[in-house]
């Protein structure tokens, strides 16, 4: 992977996702206080955008069946429609770094 720049940390307001689209991969990129999140923007039961979610404090939870991903980790923590979280896989998550008011996402 590559540090790659993602958008400028004054673009973000705390706590409303944020899609950025780059040549060869789609982000959900979300502030929740100090912190910054970079995930794929794609849940990954059925394709839904996860910007169109509700955010959950450190989690975002996909708006079509309700799956719950971990945006620290990636971690499954609700399956879609009530399955168990081993029903799918784990959203992809990226480290990030802040530079002055950028935000680079080890993609």
């Amino acid at each position: 992977m590559v540090w790659r720049e993602i958008c400028k940390l004054s673009q973000l307001r705390d706590g409303e996702p944020k899609r950025v689209d780059l040549e060869d991969v789609e982000l959900l990129v979300v502030k929740v206080g100090d912190q910054v999140f970079v995930a794929d923007a794609w849940c990954t039961h059925q394709r839904s955008d996860l910007t169109l979610g509700i955010l959950e404090g450190k989690r975002v939870r996909c708006a079509l069946h309700q799956a719950l991903f971990d945006l620290e980790t990636g971690q499954v923590i609700e399956g879609p429609s009530g399955e168990p979280p081993s029903s799918i896989r784990p959203l992809r998550t990226y480290r990030v770094l802040i530079e002055g008011d950028t935000v680079f996402a080890d993609v």
